[in-house]
């Protein structure tokens, strides 16, 4: 490109004033963790194609898996059900079960698998049918009559008409295993069953036979073999999610306990293995167990007043195995955006109207900003003490408890998503939540789940891991990015590979110009990849920069932008390209 074009674009083009972002190169320099870029699931050749880092086996039907068996059980997501894997019961476990298959794949496709392992001790009876009608934890024809949940229309499985929700109407179930759940505040009549209708005991033993196993067909952490395992999944819902074989409330000192027993389990059969818990399910439980019913009670009291998570570092920190290793080596955290009670679009969903669009791009703001308060119910929980609920800040507050309570502790955050695949809007958020990622320092993360193969959620994962169709990713340091408007766009930074790499993100309704500027100058050729929600990601402009300035004319809105520019070439000095 030639002087006077280059004189045009350093003065920008447009209708709209420039919004000013800086990049600092000396300014919170850090190399961030390619492990940022997991999921759940998906395809195994796309996650290849993908270049995704990690793939979790994870989700409320892993917390009961029998892996001797081949059976998971679907607990509250759908009637309580144990299905069947494969069918092969002649082998312990059986060929081509559902988890040999999942980490052979992941393996295979270049990814670490993050394998969830059981804790809450209960596991499908290795007698259950391979067809209908399965095994049910609350069985019409035991317990009577039953009710649809709140969220839902059926009251049986449509497919298996003794597979019930659990609830009941004392109007129509006279039985005295339909009981009141709140007394107080009669909330819900809920049906008192047996967990042996579905389940077997087990104990810490049961989980390292099957690491045991693991081991054998996929090789040890240390020989290209499975190297991360999670405590469970979100355990302080056991008593709803599981409540068919775990009625009570979790709290702290349970879930402690199943971490020493379990994590001991894991490390002593896989030296190895790096251990992640104690898996939250969302802003509660940060703060109080499931006892607690949210930020505060008497078990958190009970508990030096300390909030769950800061209690729980306590805890890895202070009773460590012998050598000094830690039971827990990540912090394992989800996370979702939430919405205002009564909202009328949810941001997980792939609603994308305005009010639902401007809700899902400032929430990234819960993930940093220690002045944003949340737009969402998480509000209503107050700012009355030193904890600030209603500005979650959530990585930085974790890893200001990681810090003061078990310093080199590392961060995951094993589920999260700002839409279900099909929204530019979530596509935006998508590829700025990476950004996030890299530059607060999480360690590891999984998106639930892998996006659809070509939708728009994918592309938030594309412009990090191949911005330009032939394998070029993000990688090496995040370094400093300031934007004059974060709300309208979204600034951050890299370098690696001898080149400055610049994210813009452009949350608003219209194109916006920006004015970007370095604290040292290039001299180089420069390229701009993009998105929309309209146009896959592609080289949208190309150009020279001869300075410590630059403008990019009119980011589409609802983009995604990535500028790459080589480190200096000196056939740019002085604003001329020498033939």
């Amino acid at each position: 490109m030639r002087y006077a074009m280059m004189l045009m674009l350093l003065a920008g083009s447009g209708g709209t004033a420039a919004v000013d972002v800086s990049v600092d190169a000396t300014a919170n320099v850090h190399p961030f963790s390619p492990l940022i870029f997991g999921v759940a699931f998906g395809d195994a050749a796309r996650n290849a194609q993908m270049r995704y880092t990690v793939d979790r086996w994870g989700g409320n039907s892993t917390t009961r898996y029998n892996w001797q068996v081949d059976v998971h059980n679907t607990a509250r997501d759908y009637f309580w059900e144990n299905i069947p894997g494969s069918t092969d019961r002649t082998h312990v476990p059986p060929l081509n079960n559902d988890a040999d298959a999942f980490i052979a794949s992941a393996l295979g496709s270049g990814l670490q698998p993050l394998m969830t392992i059981p804790t809450i001790g209960w596991t499908p009876r290795a007698d259950s049918p391979l067809n209908h009608p399965y095994f049910a934890g609350f069985a019409v024809s035991k317990y009577g009559a039953q009710v649809p949940f709140p969220y839902q229309s059926d009251a049986v499985d449509p497919y298996d008409t003794n597979a019930g929700t659990g609830e009941c109407n004392p109007s129509s179930n006279p039985s005295p295993n339909c009981v009141l759940y709140d007394a107080q505040n009669g909330f819900y009549h809920l049906i008192n069953n047996d967990p042996h209708d579905t389940s077997t005991a087990v104990d810490p033993t049961f989980a390292a036979g099957w690491i045991a196993h693991i081991q054998s067909a996929h090789g040890t952490a240390a020989h290209g073999g499975v190297k991360f395992y999670s405590l469970d999944n979100e355990v302080m819902l056991w008593n709803s999610t599981h409540r068919d074989v775990h009625p009570n409330p979790p709290t702290y000192d349970e879930i402690w306990s199943k971490t020493v027993a379990y994590a001991g389990a894991i490390k002593q059969q896989e030296p190895d293995a790096q251990v992640t818990g104690p898996v939250t399910w969302g802003y509660c439980d940060l703060f109080g167990s499931a006892a607690d019913n949210c930020v505060d009670g008497a078990d958190r009291q009970a508990h030096g007043g300390l909030p769950f998570v800061a209690w729980y570092l306590q805890q890895v920190c202070a009773n460590p195995l012998p050598g000094g290793r830690h039971l827990v080596d990540y912090l394992d955290l989800h996370y979702y955006p939430q919405d205002p009670n009564g909202a009328a679009g949810s941001i997980y969903s792939n609603a994308d109207d305005a009010a639902t669009r401007g809700r899902r791009l400032r929430s990234l703001k819960e993930l940093y900003d220690p002045n944003w308060a949340s737009e969402s119910w998480i509000a209503d929980l107050g700012d009355t003490d030193a904890n600030h609920y209603s500005k979650p800040n959530l990585i930085p507050r974790v890893k200001a408890w990681i810090n003061q309570y078990c310093p080199g502790t590392k961060l995951a955050i094993t589920e999260y998503a700002w839409d279900q695949d099909a929204t530019d809007s979530g596509a935006v958020a998508q590829a700025e939540l990476l950004a996030i990622f890299a530059r607060e320092g999480v360690d590891l993360a999984t998106r639930w789940t892998a996006p659809a193969a070509n939708s728009k959620a994918e592309r938030g994962f594309q412009i990090f891991l191949d911005y330009d169709g032939a394998g070029a990713a993000v990688q090496g340091n995040s370094i400093g990015a300031t934007s004059a408007n974060v709300d309208q766009i979204g600034a951050y930074a890299f370098h690696g590979n001898a080149r400055t790499m610049v994210l813009l993100t452009n949350k608003d309704s219209v194109s916006h110009d920006v004015a970007l500027s370095f604290n040292a100058p290039h001299f180089a050729a420069w390229t701009l990849y993009g998105f929309t929600g309209a146009s896959a990601l592609a080289q949208t402009d190309s150009g020279s920069i001869n300075g410590t300035t630059l403008t990019l004319s009119a980011l589409p809105p609802l983009s995604a932008n990535l500028l790459v520019i080589p480190d200096n070439d000196s056939i740019f000095k002085n604003g001329f390209e020498l033939p």
